[in-house]
């Protein structure tokens, strides 16, 4: 065995080797790659969630639907007795519950509403701060004056004769006066910005009815943004990780694209994207297709081409005629035909050295290799 054939061996087999390398670590890359896409996604999803979370409104009450408003004194009193035969139903009962009002009993005029804003106990207006919207509705029909004031008492409504808090000991943070009367039926919405705590809302007129009774006064709807300080930050920094996310799964795949795809041009088509993906896949399914294949030898045709005689065509111009004596015609001798010469086969090139299983081995050939590189010129000799 001559030393060029074991360079072309051992070059060969290096070859081999750095395509398998980049195939397992493309194998890797791709990996990581699809890793780093999933926490873009699942980084977004948070985001998209936290987001929806900050901006969904707590309400409690409801101003829609009055049960007393077409209903007169007597007849509230007769359905507030269960043994009447007009006593209340289950779905007015359940409304009345939730609402927050001044129907609850005979003492109109006002309400209490113990409400409860959970979050980052800081005072720091506009990003710890609570937004509160209170929407009042008046039903107060004896003719009084309907100003009214709202005020959130920093305490349970329990203990708000206990704490011996006035109107006055409340900031103008904390209370609201209006002195424009409220028509009948039409919408008022007060605003409030506290902080997190546990409060009491407080609704009075400043002219409370005379005669109060069960008839409700007032209606009421509070709506609390408690969640908007929480999940607000969550999803601004969910947003701030996306953006990091993204610039490292960038990275990720131009990492990849650089050892799967090294002479693939920037831009292509999704058709040539997928062909090129395919033979990848079949590339890394098997390595058999590096195996070497050599290329059996063409006989080539050695008989020599036949040579077709054309005859001159004879000149059919007439010519005038000449008497000569008449020339005795000489028998034409008859030629053996020629012989045809047999092709003659060119002798194939001797076969290139046989190398021993053992000398593959040493080159780095696997078994399955070997077997490969026998059965190529088990092929070739037949």
């Amino acid at each position: 065995m001559d030393e060029g054939a074991f360079d072309k061996l051992a070059e060969q087999n290096v070859v081999r080797q750095k395509e398998l390398d980049r195939r397992d670590k493309a194998t890797d890359l791709k990996q990581v790659k699809n890793s780093k896409r999933n926490n873009v996604i699942l980084v977004l999803l948070f985001m998209v969630v936290f987001g929806v979370a900050a901006l969904w409104p707590i309400t409690s009450g409801d101003v829609t639907n009055n049960p007393h408003e077409s209903s007169t004194e007597q007849n509230i009193i007769d359905r507030n007795n269960p043994e009447h035969p007009a006593a209340w139903d289950k779905d007015d009962t359940k409304l009345m519950e939730s609402k927050i009002w001044d129907g609850n009993d005979q003492f109109s005029g006002s309400f209490q509403r113990d409400l409860a804003l959970p979050g980052i106990p800081l005072d720091v207006e506009g990003v710890t701060t609570i937004p509160v919207e209170v929407r009042l509705i008046s039903y107060r029909q004896d003719g009084k004056d309907t100003g009214f004031r709202l005020g959130l008492f920093t305490s349970t409504c329990a203990d708000k004769p206990m704490s011996g808090q006035t109107w006055n000991d409340l900031s103008e943070r904390y209370r609201y006066s209006s002195v424009t009367p409220m028509l009948i039926g039409m919408e008022v919405v007060v605003e409030f910005e506290v902080p997190p705590g546990q409060y009491c809302l407080v609704f009075e007129y400043e002219t409370p009815p005379e005669n109060p009774g069960y008839r409700a006064t007032i209606d009421a709807e509070v709506t609390s943004h408690w969640n908007q300080p929480i999940f607000a930050p969550l999803s601004g920094l969910m947003g701030l990780m996306a953006i990091f996310a993204g610039i490292g799964a960038h990275k990720a795949g131009k990492a990849w694209k650089a050892v799967a795809q090294p002479s693939k041009p920037e831009r292509q088509s999704t058709e040539e994207e997928v062909l090129e993906q395919a033979d990848e896949e079949r590339g890394a399914m098997s390595e058999s297709g590096d195996a070497l294949e050599e290329d059996i030898p063409e006989v080539a045709d050695s008989s020599p081409p036949v040579e077709v005689e054309t005859t001159p065509v004879e000149d059919t111009t007439p010519t005038p005629e000449i008497s000569e004596p008449p020339v005795a015609e000489e028998p034409v001798a008859e030629q053996p035909p020629a012989e045809v010469q047999e092709p003659v086969q060119e002798q194939q090139p001797a076969a290139e050295p046989e190398y021993t299983d053992d000398e593959l081995r040493a080159f780095g050939w696997t078994e399955e290799q070997i077997e490969w590189q026998r059965q190529t010129e088990a092929m070739q000799r037949e």
